[in-house]
């Protein structure tokens, strides 16, 4: 679907100015910046980023329950309402809002906003009830069905990585926390800084409830975070630090790259997105093989 055939489905828009102007950031999907004149009591206030799902990623994402989702989290105070919602295609619009999309530069070395993303994740994780249930470990033995039906390419080395994150499957199973509604996807771009020092959280596509510390290792991840901004992190979401959780966080970040190398290896085969799906899946093998080397792996293994 074009920016336009979906605007034609708005009848609030009809016979209105409407102009779409792209917006970069997205690797799975066509996003747009909309300004609609002619109209002041327009929900949204006359601006809004529509969301377009890219071909082929209905593969890994069920648009309707990112729907629910994404109410669930707007309904938590820390995503913008969905104002239209276009089936089946799932094209979503939403208001616009005036805040700084964040980079990874810009919550690294900062902690102030660090903090205030963990504030959110924490606020969602707490306030939010998504539909579905999300293991990290299913979720990879699926995208490796997914990667051999489609010839993707995986590293030589993937026995090895599956093990040691058998290892790490095996170790979260002890003390487990309450599943806690995830976003599973905590890129930089995904958190929005208002003036106000609001901090927003966008795109669900990836959320399900899950183990809240597999949100917070991905998103550390993420990020090129010193290992003292990790443990501020850690402290500030649980209000002080503790150790079983430091290693559950530290661990989780390894699956977390297991997870995303193998969903490149897929897209790699069947995007149509104009993206290095190569080279963003190479890299996060080889920050696997780094972290699966460091001595305090065995330590975090005991200490879940």
């Amino acid at each position: 679907m074009t920016a336009e055939e979906a605007r034609a489905r708005i009848p609030d828009w009809d016979g209105l100015d409407v102009t779409f102007e792209p917006l970069s950031g997205g690797i799975t999907n066509h996003n747009f910046i909309v300004t609609v004149k002619g109209k002041d009591d327009l929900p949204g206030g006359g601006k809004y980023v529509m969301r377009i799902p890219g071909d082929g990623t209905d593969m890994f994402i069920d648009r309707e329950r990112e729907h629910h989702n994404a109410l669930a989290a707007a309904k938590a105070g820390v995503s913008p309402q969905v104002l239209y919602s276009l089936e089946p295609e799932m094209v979503t619009v939403v208001p616009f809002i005036t805040a700084t999309t964040m980079h990874p530069e810009d919550l690294a070395g900062h902690l102030d906003h660090l903090g205030k993303a963990v504030d959110a994740i924490h606020q969602y994780h707490e306030k939010a009830k998504f539909v579905n249930d999300l293991n990290v470990f299913d979720e990879i033995r699926d995208y490796l069905r997914m990667a051999k039906d489609n010839n993707a390419k995986l590293p030589d080395d993937i026995d090895w990585m599956l093990d040691l994150n058998g290892q790490i499957e095996a170790a979260m199973k002890r003390d487990a926390p309450a599943p806690a509604a995830c976003h599973c996807d905590l890129l930089s771009e995904n958190f929005m800084l208002e003036e106000s020092g609001k901090m927003w959280v966008i795109d669900w596509e990836y959320g399900g409830m899950s183990d809240p510390y597999f949100d917070l290792g991905d998103f550390c991840v993420e990020h090129p975070f010193t290992e003292d901004e990790e443990r501020f992190l850690l402290t500030r979401y649980c209000g002080c630090f503790k150790e079983n959780r430091w290693a559950r966080m530290m661990l989780y970040k390894l699956t977390a790259d297991l997870w995303w190398s193998v969903w490149a290896a897929i897209q790699v085969e069947l995007s149509q997105i104009d993206f290095d799906y190569v080279d963003y899946g190479n890299n996060r093998l080889a920050r696997f093989r780094t972290n699966a080397s460091r001595p305090e792996l065995k330590s975090w293994l005991a200490a879940v």
